[in-house]
């Protein structure tokens, strides 16, 4: 019975969790703030048809910096950025979906 605490002793003794600087997260920050930045002036603007396409592309943007440093994507392992892949595969799938319903919701029925 003491072989089984040692094993797992020894496992949580080779358990390691990466701490980023506080350069990088700081640097994060402000690249978060920015695109928020450049978000407010998006939708403040008065660019019409393309205030919808920049303000999904900056959001696309602020989700990715937000998944790859603050939910350490950059660490995980393969597995995981499957299921990242796949999430934003199915994801984008249900946008393309919304889409094409919308795209022809007004077309003269056949």
């Amino acid at each position: 019975m003491s072989d089984h605490h040692e094993v797992k002793a020894t496992i949580h003794e080779t358990d390691e969790h990466f701490v980023a600087s506080h350069t990088s997260t700081f640097t994060t920050f402000v690249v978060l703030l920015g695109l928020t930045v450049v978000a407010l002036a998006v939708g403040f603007s008065e660019i019409g048809e393309w205030k919808v396409l920049l303000s999904l592309l900056i959001a696309g943007a602020q989700t990715a910096v937000l998944s790859y440093f603050f939910m350490d994507l950059r660490q995980a392992d393969k597995l995981t950025w499957l299921i990242v892949g796949s999430a934003i595969f199915w994801t984008g799938l249900m946008f393309l979906f919304t889409l094409t319903d919308y795209l022809t919701r007004h077309l003269a029925v056949i």
